[in-house]
């Protein structure tokens, strides 16, 4: 990095260094762009999602590399570029643990595509396996950038992929439907977040939210409703990525449509994309006035964790059930944030990012797995009902167990992961004094485990509504995602130690 005459200029190996993950996914979504042109449909569709998923896996490698660095808006000394241009897009721990979620998690996704891309061939697999890589790259993008203006694009690269990928299924009416609904929800919360960013903007003269913080404070008192304003609207556009009531009521439709490894993504990427875009403009955007709107932020944790988990309650399609129980999953995530209004010292920023992390990495392993047992049982019973799951422990035992795991990892069973991120989280909202918000976690969680011992109770204790009583073959891709999924659910909930010391020793936004 040079300045020339006071224009920053940049070289490629600098902009290589910190944005490699990134580049590597558009190169490998342009690769399989211009190979689909030229190889036959039967190579492009063997060849393009193992080659996204080789991306991918270098894009993680890359990332991996990148964790430990400290900001101190350089380039030289060590030889480690940490910002491009003034602190536009960084590079710090925060953005890596999320990037690896992102690639990973698509990785799983493309890994179930495969069985998918069999059994529908009216699907271009090429066109599919980009858009993913593309989507990713957007999430990356929301998750390191400092600057309004790159947060937007990142969110609407992500978006109008996913937008797509919904729609992917052409004559397949419920996936056009979810599609649609999704488009229209979609883009009306990405123009209140835009219209949000832009009163920031008028009062503060700055995108760079770094820069703006500082301007916040000294205009809150005069400009407090128009802030108030502004926060609220960019809120609301985010709410609708993560789900958030009452913003949520696209997600049952849209996750019903939408083919299993696409749903799959919205609730673990997607959503993940959606909560780095939350964290990062409002620790920053939003730091020195936050005790005065967090209130905001916990209504709409309560609300979620509630109206989650009671609607999930009257669902019998299996898919819309889980639609139903993201929801819920997202207020347990936005807890952490919510409850730095009562307690927002640095070691309690830290431990918030760090109860996020774990949860989102617990949610990773135990949705693509329960999507995985999902898309075998349903595809054998020919509907998604939970019907389909009736005396699945005769026909397929490890089916039986895996989603018996995942589901009970969900609802917060102990020994599973998703018992020690709740219970991590509770931890959190106890060292605030939050103690309400806390017992509201276990109350909802409570309700889960009535829901899903629905799903329990139809795989165990009901024959089966299924003709041919013959064992279910599961596909190695599949097979594959399920162990993952399994392996990642029962380590993290029997050592836990093993990501949380990790995640308490990042330098999280390079300090």
């Amino acid at each position: 990095m040079n300045g020339i005459n006071g224009v920053t200029q940049l070289a490629f190996s600098d902009v290589w260094r910190v944005m490699a993950p990134e580049i590597l996914l558009v190169l490998g979504g342009f690769l399989i762009l211009v190979l689909d042109l030229f190889m036959n449909k039967e190579s492009s569709r063997r060849l393009s999602p193992q080659l996204g998923i080789l991306f991918l896996i270098a894009a993680f490698v890359m990332t991996i590399r990148n964790f430990g660095l400290v900001s101190d808006q350089t380039a030289g000394g060590t030889g480690e570029l940490l910002n491009l241009s003034n602190m536009l897009y960084v590079l710090d721990d925060f953005g890596n643990v999320f990037k690896l979620l992102f690639t990973a998690g698509t990785a799983l996704v493309l890994l179930m595509s495969i069985d998918f891309f069999k059994q529908n061939p009216e699907v271009k697999v090429a066109e599919y396996t980009y858009l993913m890589l593309f989507a990713t790259t957007g999430a990356m993008v929301m998750a390191s950038s400092l600057d309004l203006i790159t947060l937007f694009v990142g969110l609407e690269l992500l978006s109008i992929s996913s937008y797509v990928l919904v729609a992917m299924r052409r004559n397949h009416a419920k996936s056009a439907e979810g599609g649609m609904k999704y488009l229209v929800i979609g883009s009306i919360a990405s123009a209140m977040a835009l219209y949000g960013m832009s009163f920031l903007y008028g009062v503060t003269g700055q995108t760079n939210l770094a820069y703006g913080a500082q301007t916040v404070i000294q205009m809150w008192l005069q400009f407090k409703p128009l802030l108030t304003l502004a926060f609220l609207l960019m809120l609301i556009g985010f709410g609708v990525k993560v789900s958030l009531v009452p913003f949520h009521q696209w997600s049952p439709d849209t996750y019903e449509g939408a083919p299993n490894p696409v749903t799959a993504f919205l609730a673990v990427v997607s959503k993940a994309a959606g909560f780095a875009l939350i964290l990062r403009t409002f620790l920053w955007g939003f730091s020195g006035v936050f005790g005065d709107v967090y209130i905001y932020l916990v209504i709409l944790a309560a609300l979620t964790m509630v109206v989650g988990n009671v609607a999930a309650l009257s669902q019998k399609n299996i898919k819309r059930l889980l639609a139903y129980s993201s929801v819920a999953q997202a207020g347990y995530l936005l807890l952490p944030l919510a409850v730095l209004g009562k307690g927002k010292s640095i070691d309690n920023i830290w431990l918030a990012l760090g109860q996020t992390s774990f949860y989102l990495v617990a949610y990773l392993f135990m949705t693509m797995g329960a999507f995985a047992v999902l898309t075998v049982v349903t595809r054998q019973a020919g509907n998604e009902t939970l019907e389909a799951f009736r005396g699945l422990w005769k026909r397929a035992p490890f089916l039986a167990v895996s989603m018996a795991v995942f589901v009970l990892s969900m609802a917060g069973m102990p020994l599973t992961a998703g018992f020690i991120g709740k219970f991590y989280i509770f931890l959190g909202t106890i060292n605030t004094e939050m103690y309400w918000l806390g017992g509201l976690l276990f109350a909802t969680s409570a309700i889960a485990f009535y829901y899903y011992f629905g799903v329990l109770k139809a795989m165990f204790l009901k024959d089966s509504a299924v003709q041919s009583h013959d064992k279910i073959q599961v596909p190695v891709s599949l097979t594959v995602t399920i162990a993952i999924g399994l392996i990642g659910t029962l380590a993290l909930g029997i050592f836990p130690d093993l990501l949380m010391k990790f995640l308490n020793g990042l330098h999280w936004f390079g300090q």
